[in-house]
């Protein structure tokens, strides 16, 4: 489960993944949060557009914007008016909740559900502080009396957000077999997922002229995890190359230089260049270093969308692309390599 956080690179991801991919994902998309919650959806809803592909059931979570006000013109909230302006683009949704949603909010997401018939997600989600199984067992059977959806109607998704270091992978491991251990008696479930997020929250540190390696803790711990052998096999979720926090407006500004957050085992290989000013050209160097580095796939160029577009620029014949651009590749490169690993090791 990749979660996504509206930024137009992740879209180009989630549109140039090959047929394996999406069929052995199952995307959640965050909706960014602004001034006016109308134009906010607006957005998301406007990158489903002609171009999109993906014959693909995706949940959507509008928790981040105000979600217990009618919209302007309407008496739906932000739930439902995004679930019948997907629905009219013919984009099959399953909305997002959460233990802590106003009974309107879930008055919405049981609406939702029945426009599209595919349910719902249940988000124990670090937003609302760790995660714990005895919040879920106390909140649970309210939300399912309110919502009328059974588990086996809802995709279960226990989400750490960041974790950086060893001892916090830990912790969470210990607090995740606890909530497997609840969801798999209060379960059956349609899916279970735990997921996590490993980026730094900002790169300007890093050294250029060399790649810097990232541990991927998330990947650590889900490892840690099954370890464990839980009472139930959760699926693997992450935030990708970027860091968990959402940023309003949904970027996170241009980057000042020429940079690849390019995915290897179990390390991001961040690659920085000092910009040549006007251009990126230094950006052609990096991708140099890619192809001919060790981190580089067997298979080469048709490894994914973001791949192909990387080793282009190793023969200086198109342009380097912008920021966005680099974003787009390396978050391809990242979802493709994640599937590749859980497919051949079991492992992300």
């Amino acid at each position: 489960m990749p979660i996504l956080k509206g930024r137009p690179a992740e879209y180009w991801a989630w549109r140039h993944a090959s047929p394996s991919e999406i069929a052995s994902s199952r995307p959640l998309f965050e909706i960014v949060p602004g001034p006016n919650v109308c134009k906010a959806i607006g957005t998301f809803v406007g990158q489903f557009g002609p171009q999109y592909y993906p014959p693909k059931v995706i949940t959507v979570d509008t928790g981040f914007l105000d979600q217990t006000r009618p919209l302007a013109g309407s008496t739906d909230m932000a739930v439902l008016h995004t679930a019948r302006a997907l629905r009219r683009k013919d984009v099959v949704v399953k909305p997002v909740m959460r233990l802590t949603d106003d009974p309107r909010v879930l008055q919405e997401v049981k609406g939702a559900a029945g426009i599209h018939g595919h349910g719902a997600c249940l988000r124990l989600s670090w937003q609302q502080g760790a995660p714990d199984a005895h919040n879920a067992t106390q909140r649970w059977p309210q939300v399912c009396s309110a919502t009328s959806l059974p588990p086996s109607e809802i995709d279960l998704l226990i989400d750490f957000g960041p974790v950086r270091g060893s001892l916090q992978v830990a912790q969470a491991a210990q607090i995740a077999a606890q909530i497997l251990q609840w969801a798999h008696q209060s379960g059956p479930w349609r899916s279970v997922t735990v997921a996590a997020g490993a980026f730094p929250s900002s790169i300007s540190n890093f050294q250029t002229g060399v790649a810097t390696p990232v541990h991927r803790y998330d990947a650590e711990l889900f490892d840690l995890i099954m370890v464990g052998q839980p009472p139930i096999a959760p699926d693997y979720g992450d935030y990708g190359i970027m860091h968990p926090r959402m940023l309003s407006g949904g970027g996170g500004g241009n980057v000042a230089f020429p940079t690849l957050k390019y995915t290897s085992q179990r390390d991001w290989q961040v690659y920085r260049e000092i910009k040549s000013h006007p251009t990126f050209a230094l950006f052609y160097d990096i991708c140099r270093k890619v192809v001919s580095s060790s981190h580089w796939p067997a298979v080469g160029a048709g490894y994914s969308a973001g791949d192909a577009e990387i080793y282009e620029r190793t023969l200086r014949r198109i342009g380097t692309g912008s920021p966005t651009n680099w974003v787009r590749w390396a978050w391809s490169h990242h979802w493709a390599h994640v599937i590749d690993r859980l497919a051949s090791s079991g492992a992300p």
